[in-house]
């Protein structure tokens, strides 16, 4: 398997566990995926685009979705 497939898996994995909770904070981001706040953002947009997000729940997308929205008004 294509390392950024698994690499993919992990972030929209990580985006599940910590949607309840808001979100990762920037540490938890920097450990985990050596990305700042903003780029994972970006990167879990581009992954739900993608053929790694096919087998999530409708709802769950959508739930991903308005996280992403949210971190964008906030960073205005």
């Amino acid at each position: 398997m294509n390392d950024s497939i698994i690499e993919d898996a992990q972030i929209l994995d990580f985006a599940r566990r910590w949607l309840p909770y808001g979100g990762g904070n920037s540490g938890d981001l920097l450990v985990e995926f050596g990305m700042t706040p903003a780029c994972y953002v970006a990167r879990l947009g581009k992954i739900l685009d993608g053929p790694t997000a096919r087998h999530l729940e409708p709802h769950v997308r959508v739930r991903l979705r308005e996280f992403i929205t949210n971190h964008a008004r906030r960073a205005r």
